[in-house]
Order: C-alpha cells, then sequence, then structure tokens
C-alpha cells in the first residue's frame, strides 16, 4: 500500500481506513511504513510521522526471527494472504495480524487480543467448562461493552457461517447487515444497561439463507462486578421454526374444516399407561352436535362409557381397538340409539401415532340412516321381483308350454288356420312372459366388469336374433368396460327392434359415437319425436305382435352400468341408439 493508492479517491481511503477499528499499516517491498493509521499508531504507541518511511525492524527489532517475520515474508513471496497472533513485549499487548500483499508491497491489519487471552484465562480457572465450552454444540461467544467479539466458540463460528478467528475484534456490523445489527445491538445494550438476561428469537440471512435463531444473552462481569461484556449462547431454530409455522397452518386447516364439514368430526385422546386403554373424547365437531345430539362441551375429557352408556360404548370400543392395534384406519358401520334418535352412522378411524404410539384417533362419521333404509326398502322389493319371476316362470309357462303342446296336436284334426291363430297367441304370451322375466331379473347396478370388444359381441349377438336378411356393419373398432353378457342383451334386444321395424332387408350400423361412447342405428323409418320419450317405457310398443319390454331393458342394462342411452336419427334416416358416459377403454 503506497499513500492508499493513487489518484483521487486516495484521500477518502485514507479517511476510511483512519476510521475502522483495526490498525492499518502499510509497508513496501522493502518493508518500509508507507501509511499508517489512527488505530495502528495508537495500538503501537507511536506517531504515525515517526514510523513513516522507517524500515519496520527498526521499529520493532525484537520481531525479527519471529512468526512475524517469516509470515510477512511467506506474504511477498507467494503474494497470498496469510496471518499470526504474537505477543509484542515493547508494547506489552498480544496482537492479531493479517497480512495482505499488493503491488507496493503488503498491508497489515492488526488488532489488540489481550482481552481476549485475559477472558480465555478467566475460563481456564474452570477447566471442565472451558471443555464444554470449545466442545458444546450449542453457540457461545462474549463480546465486550462495543460489540466487538473477544470469545467465539466453534459451534459459534459454524452457525453464523464465519471463521472463529478472524472473528475476533470485529463488531456485529462487519458481519451482518443492517438491519440484523440493529436488533442485535438493542438487546446487547439492554442487557449491559439493566444487567440483566434477555431472550430474542431473530433472523439472519446467512450465505443468503434465512435462518431462525433463538438467543439467551447474559451479563458478562468482571472480578468486581463490573458489566464489562455479553455472552451470548445461540441455538438455530430453523427447522423448529418451520414445524412451528406448519402446525399452525395445519391446526388452523384443521378448525376450519372441523367448522364448516358437512360429515361429522372427532378426535379421541388414546391413554394407554394403565392395565387397559381408554379412549376419552377429546373433541366434536358442529357436525358432529348435530347429527348425534351430543354437546362437545359435555362429553370433553368423558370415556366412551360416561358420555354414551355402556352398551354403545362396548361396540365402540371394540372398533376404536382395532385401530389402535391395526395402526392402520379402519371403518364400520353400526346402528346406534343417539339422543337424535336410532341412526346408522358410517365412521371411519384413523390412529395419529407420535414417536411410536397411537396417542388419537381422529374420526369422520357420516349419517348412512337414509341409505341403510333405502337398501332395506330395495332388498325387500327384489324379493317380491323374485316371487313374481318365479311365478310367472312356474305357474305361467308351465300351463303355456301345455297350451302349446295340445295346439299342436290339434293341428292335424283341425282347421289349420284357427290352429295357426292360437299358436301365435301363445307364442306371443311365451314372448311377453320371457321379456318380462329378463326385465324382472335385470339388476340396478353392474358388479363385475371387463374390456368388451364390441366387434365380436356384435356378431355373437347378432347370430341369436332371427334377422332374415338383415345385415349388420361394425364400422369402428371400440373396447368399452362392461358387463359383456348383459351388453350383449341390450345389443340382442337392440338388433330385434331393428329388424321389427326396419324390415327383412334392414341394415345396422355399429361405431364410436364419441370419445365416450358408442351407437346402435338403423336404415328404417326411424321413431317420431313426440314418441321419443315413451320408447323406454315397459309395454309401449308400436308393432302388433311386439312385447314392449326390449327396450325397457336396453334402458334398465344402460342404467346398470352408469350410462345414459338417447334416441337420435340415424344419417339414413332411421332409429340411432346412442350411449354416453361409457368407459370407452380404446
Amino acid at each position: 500500500m503506497s499513500d492508499c493508492g493513487e489518484g483521487r479517491d486516495a484521500p477518502l481511503k485514507a479517511r476510511v481506513l483512519d476510521r475502522i477499528s483495526d490498525g492499518v499499516v502499510g509497508l513496501d517491498a522493502d518493508l518500509r511504513y508507507t501509511f499508517v493509521n489512527d488505530t495502528a499508531a495508537d495500538f503501537l504507541g507511536v506517531s504515525r510521522e515517526e514510523l513513516l518511511g522507517t524500515h519496520l525492524w527498526e521499529v520493532f527489532p525484537d520481531a525479527t526471527g519471529t512468526t512475524a517475520q517469516e509470515k510477512i515474508r511467506e506474504a511477498l513471496d507467494t503474494r497470498r494472504q496469510t496471518s499470526y497472533e504474537r505477543y509484542n513485549d515493547q508494547t506489552d499487548q498480544w496482537y492479531n495480524t493479517r497480512v495482505y500483499p499488493d503491488e507496493d508491497g503488503v498491508t497489515l491489519y492488526f488488532t489488540t487480543i489481550s482481552e481476549r487471552e485475559e477472558f480465555e484465562y478467566e475460563f481456564d480457572a474452570n477447566r471442565q467448562l472451558t471443555e464444554l465450552i470449545r466442545n458444546t454444540t450449542e453457540a457461545i461467544y462474549v463480546k465486550d461493552r462495543d460489540g466487538h467479539y473477544r470469545l467465539m466458540n466453534e459451534a459459534a463460528a459454524n452457525l453464523f457461517g464465519l471463521d472463529s478467528e478472524a472473528v475476533l475484534g470485529k463488531h456485529d456490523e462487519e458481519l451482518f447487515d443492517a438491519e440484523s445489527t440493529a436488533g442485535i445491538r438493542a438487546v446487547d445494550e439492554a442487557v449491559v444497561e439493566h444487567g440483566e438476561p434477555r431472550t430474542r428469537e431473530s433472523a439472519l440471512y446467512i450465505d443468503g439463507e434465512r435462518h431462525v435463531f433463538l438467543t439467551n444473552k447474559y451479563p458478562y462481569r468482571d472480578d468486581d462486578g463490573n458489566v464489562v461484556g455479553v455472552m451470548g449462547i445461540s441455538r438455530d431454530i430453523t427447522d423448529r421454526n418451520h414445524r412451528e409455522q406448519r402446525l399452525e397452518e395445519l391446526t388452523e386447516q384443521y378448525d376450519a374444516l372441523c367448522e364448516n364439514a358437512q360429515d361429522g368430526i372427532f378426535v379421541v385422546n388414546v391413554d394407554t399407561a394403565g392395565d387397559e386403554t381408554t379412549f376419552r373424547f377429546e373433541r366434536l365437531s358442529p357436525s358432529t352436535e348435530s347429527m348425534t345430539g351430543l354437546h362437545n362441551d359435555d362429553v370433553r375429557g368423558k370415556t366412551l362409557r360416561e358420555a354414551l352408556g355402556a352398551d354403545i360404548a362396548s361396540t365402540l370400543r371394540e372398533n376404536y381397538r382395532r385401530c389402535v392395534d391395526a395402526r392402520e384406519p379402519i371403518t364400520f358401520e353400526e346402528t346406534f340409539s343417539l339422543p337424535e334418535g336410532s341412526m346408522t352412522l358410517q365412521t371411519k378411524l384413523a390412529p395419529v401415532v407420535v414417536d411410536g404410539d397411537v396417542t388419537r384417533i381422529v374420526g369422520i362419521t357420516r349419517d348412512t340412516t337414509t341409505r341403510v333404509e333405502r337398501e332395506a326398502s330395495l332388498e325387500r322389493r327384489n324379493e317380491r321381483l323374485d316371487e313374481f319371476a318365479a311365478v310367472i316362470s312356474h305357474d305361467l309357462r308351465n300351463p303355456l308350454s301345455i297350451a302349446q303342446g295340445h295346439s299342436a296336436l290339434l293341428a292335424d284334426d283341425s282347421d289349420a288356420g284357427d290352429v295357426e291363430q292360437i299358436l301365435a297367441a301363445l307364442e306371443r304370451m311365451d314372448a311377453i312372459v320371457q321379456d318380462t322375466l329378463t326385465l324382472a331379473r335385470q339388476g340396478r347396478t353392474v358388479a363385475d366388469t371387463e374390456p368388451v370388444e364390441l366387434r365380436s359381441l356384435v356378431h355373437r349377438y347378432w347370430r341369436m336374433v332371427d334377422t332374415r336378411a338383415a345385415t349388420v356393419d361394425v364400422v369402428d373398432d371400440v373396447t368399452v368396460d362392461g358387463d359383456p353378457s348383459r351388453l350383449g342383451q341390450a345389443l340382442e334386444n337392440l338388433f330385434r327392434n331393428a329388424v321389427e321395424h326396419a324390415g327383412d332387408t334392414a341394415t345396422v350400423r355399429v361405431g364410436r359415437a364419441t370419445d365416450a361412447g358408442f351407437y346402435v342405428e338403423d336404415d328404417g323409418p326411424g321413431i317420431p319425436d313426440d314418441q321419443r320419450n315413451q320408447v323406454f317405457d315397459a309395454g309401449h310398443t308400436s308393432v302388433a305382435d311386439g312385447t314392449g319390454f326390449g327396450l325397457a331393458i336396453v334402458e334398465r342394462i344402460a342404467d346398470a352400468h352408469g350410462w345414459q342411452v338417447d334416441v337420435r336419427d340415424s344419417e339414413s334416416g332411421g332409429a340411432r341408439f346412442e350411449f354416453s358416459d361409457v368407459d370407452v377403454v380404446s
């Protein structure tokens, strides 16, 4: 450093160097002083004028042959920064010196560390305490009243991303941003002024990342009890802070869910400390209260037996134990007698596991009373349909079969025209019975489905219909997810309907309607607009020998799959039955 650099900025640089807390001197290649700031002159006890132009070793002859000479020579030779600590007998001070090579020589930055040595000496009075400070994972540091660091353990250096040696003598404003420094200094000054500990949670940016620290600061006193500085212990609680924020967010979300969910939500505490696991209500959501007639304030802290009575408690306890033992969600459905009346509740229980133990159970319950009653009613109706089908199958078909047999025998002895009319009437009655049985036995839902290729299914069921000279054309390869047997029944009825209405030479086409559907159409006369709402009604027919059940069966099968079937005009003017909401596989 030569006169703090050249040009118009040199005076400004000199003024800046005069104001920093470090001592700064510049030496040329011959180690003669070219610059000395006020702090350095004060530290060395020599005026600036006496030093400028003087050789370093003339001023400090005792330093020759020491670490100081070795490190300065090393910086000159290698052109790399270095540092050293040394006690100077002439000034009776310890110095921490950093050596920076430059174009003209070297620049030395140094600060006294005698106070630090005194601090370490005091700490060494208790060897165990010293070892604790050095080896603990807690960040420990000491600053003087002016905010300069005098001691920092490795944990603190690592925590703040600093060099424990390089930081000594530094002020907070040299290490942290202005906002952080202001907060740090405010706490330090309060500790010094009042002589009392302070705890602060604060954020610092280290390497561009935000860290949250929990810091406890204490007054550091000398032997006379005077406050001479501040001792701090800091802990990085960034992860904990994030967890707390996340917990707070989850709590708010949970509260909002409990307050607004239509399903009932409740929380039960699980106590496994005793011989028998105990379950106590912790919280009921408003929906649970209105659903069951129980009230949160009345049941909070109570056991199942205390809140609900022995009978209900016994059933619930069994299911709660299953949840605890399984350590995974379970679902059950039970009918209970509650303050709001008898009801069926479907409940899902989920265990909350903390440190390996189930500490709570969160339950979500839904009133399924209406659904259960509807299912029971449907089951009773299905039983009646089964009885009806049995009556038709046995009590009607058997006499029909006998009548058909005797009519055939009469054909040889009676007027053929009369017998043919009798046989035709009997065949029509048999067709009505068959379609009625089919309609009665169609379930409302499809239990099992599989990918079904329409092309092969169409040809299989086309052969089951008396199609005469009619033809079928599958124009697209379509695979849908469905029940092949019931879908085949629907196709069979559509084919029979087409031949009956479009004639013996009808052409039936099957193809993809949209990405979620398929169609079956013919080239017959079509269906008038005013009849399209009636064609799916059981018993509706427009031909003399029709039963009126075929299209009703088609609609029942579509409904069972969750599909929609509609009647439209085909391109040729015939009838087009289009199925939508279909799960098209390909």
